[in-house]
Formats: C-alpha cells, sequence, structure tokens
C-alpha cells in the first residue's frame, strides 16, 4: 500500500488490517504516521493505556507478547509500536505467538523495520493480516507539496513562496522541517504563514554546514567561504570530508563547460537561462521565486534531449541539481582547467593523511577564489 493511500484511511478513521509493516529508510514519517493513528484513533484520556513504544532493543520488549494479550480497561482501540523491529533477539517466537494465537480485537500491532528481510518474514507469518507500506523521503521536488500538506493537518495556511524561503531555511531534513512548521501553526493562529514570520522565526536555525561551504565557494565569496571553513573545521568536521563536496562541485563545474563547448546546440540555451536564473538566485519574493522554478522546468525540459547514460550521469534532471548550476557560470572553462594540476596535487596530499589538512585547504580555496571573474 502507499503512504498516501494509508493516509487517506486514517483521515476516513477506518484501517482495514489489524498489522502493518512500516518499513523503508525514512524513520520520521513513520513516527509522524503513527502520531496521526494515535491522534486519530484513541482518544486524550486513554492515550496513557493504549500506547505502547516498544524499543526492540531494550530488555523489556522480550515480554512484548504479555502486553499484547493483556486485559484492556477501556473500549479504545490499543496501538504497539515495535521500533527497529529486526533487532529483537526473540522476533520468530513472538510472530509465532501472534500467528497461532491471533491479534486480539481492536489491537493494532505496527512493525517499524529498515531491514527488507525481515519486512518479509513479517508478511510471510503473519499472511493476510497485515499490510506493507514503504517510507521514503519525498524528492525535492515534492517536498514544498509535503510541507503543505502538513501544514493543513497542522491546522494552518503557508503561502507558496513562504515554504520555499522555510525548506532553504531549515534544509530539507523532515524533522526540523516539521518542527518549525508546527511551531509557525501555533505562532500564527489563523493567518497564513508569509515570508516575513519565517524571516522573524526561522533565520537563526541557519548554522554552517558543508553545503554553506560550497554555496560560499560556488558564488567566489572567499571571506565568507573561509570563515565557514573554520568553523566548520572547529566544530570537528573532516577537512577530508569537506574536500571531498568541494572536488565533486568543481567536477560538475567542469563538466557544465565542456558540455557547453561540446553540445552547443543545447547547453547555449541552458547557459542563457541560468544566467537568468544567477540574477535572481538569492531573491526569495514570490515573483522570482516563481521566475525560478519556470526557468528550472525549462533546463529540465530542454535536458531531456541528451542521452539517457549522460543525463543520469549529470543528474540534470534533477531540479536540486539544476538550482546549484549557476554557479558554474562562476568560473571560466579555462580557470577550471588551469585549477585541475593543483586540484590533483591536493587530492593526493589530503589523502596522504596530512596533519595540516585545513590549513592546506584554506590555501587552495584562497588560490582559486582571489581573483574572481568579473
Amino acid at each position: 500500500m502507499k503512504l498516501i493511500d494509508f493516509e487517506k484511511q486514517i483521515s476516513q478513521g477506518k484501517i482495514s488490517y489489524p498489522a502493518y509493516i512500516f518499513s523503508g529508510p525514512e524513520n520520521f514519517l513513520k513516527l509522524r504516521t503513527f502520531e496521526k493513528l494515535v491522534k486519530k484513533f484513541v482518544p486524550d484520556k486513554d492515550r496513557s493505556d493504549n500506547i505502547f513504544k516498544i524499543d526492540c532493543n531494550a530488555k523489556e520488549a522480550e515480554n512484548a507478547d504479555n502486553l499484547i494479550y493483556s486485559f484492556a480497561f477501556n473500549s479504545s482501540p490499543r496501538f504497539f509500536l515495535f521500533n527497529d523491529f529486526q533487532s529483537l533477539k526473540k522476533r520468530k517466537p513472538l510472530l509465532e505467538k501472534i500467528f497461532e494465537n491471533g491479534i486480539p480485537e481492536d489491537t493494532f500491532l505496527i512493525f517499524n523495520t529498515n531491514n527488507k528481510r525481515v519486512a518479509q518474514e513479517i508478511a510471510t507469518k503473519l499472511k493476510q493480516q497485515n499490510e506493507r507500506i514503504e517510507f521514503w523521503r519525498p524528492f525535492e521536488n515534492q517536498l514544498p507539496l509535503w510541507v503543505k500538506k502538513e501544514a493543513n493537518e497542522l491546522g494552518g495556511k503557508i503561502k507558496p513562496e513562504a515554504i520555499d524561503l522555510l525548506i532553504e531555511l531549515t534544509g530539507s531534513e523532515l524533522s526540523i522541517l516539521f518542527q518549525e512548521l508546527k511551531k509557525l501553526v501555533i505562532a500564527s493562529g489563523n493567518s497564513s504563514i508569509t515570508i516575513e514570520k519565517i524571516k522573524e522565526s526561522v533565520r537563526y536555525l541557519r548554522k554552517d554546514s558543508v553545503f554553506d561551504f560550497i554555496e560560499q565557494f560556488g558564488n567566489r565569496r572567499l571571506k565568507n567561504c573561509l570563515r565557514t571553513l573554520e568553523s566548520l573545521c572547529m566544530s570537528g568536521e573532516a577537512p577530508q570530508k569537506i574536500w571531498f563536496m568541494l572536488v565533486k562541485q568543481l567536477r560538475d563545474f567542469r563538466l557544465f563547460h565542456e558540455l557547453t563547448i561540446d553540445r552547443p546546440d543545447i547547453f547555449n540555451e541552458i547557459k542563457r537561462l541560468l544566467q537568468e536564473y544567477r540574477q535572481i538566485y538569492a531573491r526569495t519574493d514570490f515573483k522570482s521565486n516563481q521566475k525560478k522554478k519556470n526557468i528550472v522546468s525549462e533546463i529540465q525540459r530542454a535536458t531531456q534531449t541528451l542521452p539517457p547514460s549522460l543525463l543520469t550521469k549529470t543528474g540534470y534532471s534533477n531540479p536540486m541539481k539544476i538550482k546549484q548550476l549557476y554557479m558554474a557560470l562562476n568560473f571560466e572553462y579555462s580557470e577550471l582547467v588551469k585549477t585541475w594540476p593543483r586540484l590533483i596535487e591536493m587530492d593526493l596530499h589530503l589523502k596522504s593523511g596530512a596533519p595540516d589538512a585545513k590549513n592546506a585547504l584554506q590555501t587552495f580555496v584562497t588560490r582559486t577564489l582571489k581573483n574572481p571573474i568579473s
């Protein structure tokens, strides 16, 4: 079953099976869906008695069967969430007992696991009593729709341009994004969440990250780039990891310029669109956001004429990749070619376990950005 279909069942107050397997890697969405189940089916007064969150790594989990078949003191449904079910040592005996005795009436078992083999094991043992749901993080182009949906379910409204800014400021980590959205809905009351409200309450969240460093480098802001690098290293970020991301960016820049030379019939138009994007990339007003979205869509259409293998390799079908591609225009192709011998030398130096990794990285950044192009 798809998550969207399961959420519809929850909203309608009628779910089809007594057992569900929450499979896939996105744990926050699993927990969020469990919250929706509890909110819809169990009154506040009964939740302390009817909701069981079982950590399968804990010793107490071995007595889970006694809880499932214990007496209920109210008529509300009972929900059992088995977190990290693959970690339960007596997993098979528990499934055997559930299969033999059946699941009590008005009792629902949620098995949370990211192990495909274990998910199949549960499904095979419980047969027709269960449904499996895969939880995956929304794609970048689906994230705004997810934010809008969650805002509505929280009882709030958020403007499209505010959604874009919220994602930009908080990043795409769903738990953080949801946490800030929830606070904004409460603070906004009956009015819509706007750009101004987000600027007031969310901007403090921005902490230096590797992605901030990459953005500063791509936009040739030497002082900010070095400051962010220093901050990252002081907080314990490994220079080798930062270097890996920087090399990846420089390779993407050089590849774009080489494709522009090899296929001007396609990439001259893409280059023109990216120049338009570069002029407004920092703007967050509604008109600019709409224009940026239109530019990204045009570039996606233009790249569809590329050979499938090249399109996959470049990632130009990914909106987030396209949004960062404008930074390639801040570097001349000849400049990148001249940088390459130093890049290879630096790569070997860092991989040799250099004790001066941070200083070496600072030197590389300074030498590369000290003469910005017009």
